[in-house]
């Protein structure tokens, strides 16, 4: 993924594709506006409400490479940390056992909105490009995540949604959206994700993959095409 550009978009391409098949998309309500946006699909054969719950129940750790690469997105933390003298850390996220969506909201993320077996957007108000996490205001509800604008902070929307294709086949999409709230932390930002965009964008892919893998284990028999990102 390249830097994010200056100027925020309106939209995503997914989202001006489900607007065209009629679907607002959950995440357009609610962080319509952005810098930078981070989008990755794939079609499994599998019911849609069968490949939602799988989804929603992974657990990236059982990839240790995923768990390793988790932790090296939290190395601009734990740099800052150690030159403010606390010592290195180790991310909250690196010391858990498991890493699933559900989990998030243990992690700092707030329940933005859901619509069950369909899609779930999960949100965060945080500086990733410092390691200082929550503002002296931050967000506890969708409409004050929506409305928040101090400035210094990026806000954070991530998003799983599964649509049915064809017969007992799915698309699955996960999009990640940050919006930065004031041209400073823009630059920040910038500088930030070089580094880490890629680190970001490989975990989504390798989270597909193990997916496929995981529905393959549920549904022997059945060719799964999902997994390549």
């Amino acid at each position: 993924m390249s830097a994010p550009p200056a100027q925020p978009h309106a939209q995503s391409s997914a989202g001006a594709a489900a607007k065209a098949g009629g679907s607002q998309l959950l995440i357009d309500r609610l962080l319509p506006t952005f810098d930078v946006a981070v989008v990755h699909a794939d079609v499994f054969r599998a019911a849609p409400a069968q490949c939602y719950l799988a989804a929603s129940e992974l657990d990236l750790f059982q990839t240790p490479l995923i768990r390793t690469l988790i932790d090296i997105r939290g190395l601009p933390q734990r740099v800052a940390s150690t030159l403010r003298g606390r010592g290195t850390t180790t991310t909250f996220e690196a010391s858990r056992r498991t890493f699933r969506l559900k989990d998030m909201v243990d992690l700092g993320w707030i329940s933005l909105g859901d619509t069950p077996g369909v899609e779930m957007v999960l949100g965060q108000v945080s500086r990733p490009w410092k390691g200082v996490a929550v503002s002296t205001h931050a967000p506890t509800t969708p409409e004050q995540f929506t409305n928040f604008d101090e400035p210094g902070f990026a806000k954070i929307a991530t998003s799983l949604r599964i649509d049915p294709y064809g017969n007992d086949s799915s698309i699955l999409t996960m999009e990640t959206r940050v919006a930065i709230t004031d041209d400073s932390s823009r630059r920040r930002f910038r500088r930030y994700w070089l580094v880490i965009g890629p680190v970001s964008s490989l975990i989504r892919r390798m989270a597909l993959r193990l997916l496929a893998t995981e529905l393959r284990r549920s549904t022997p028999g059945r060719p799964h095409d999902g997994g390549a990102g």
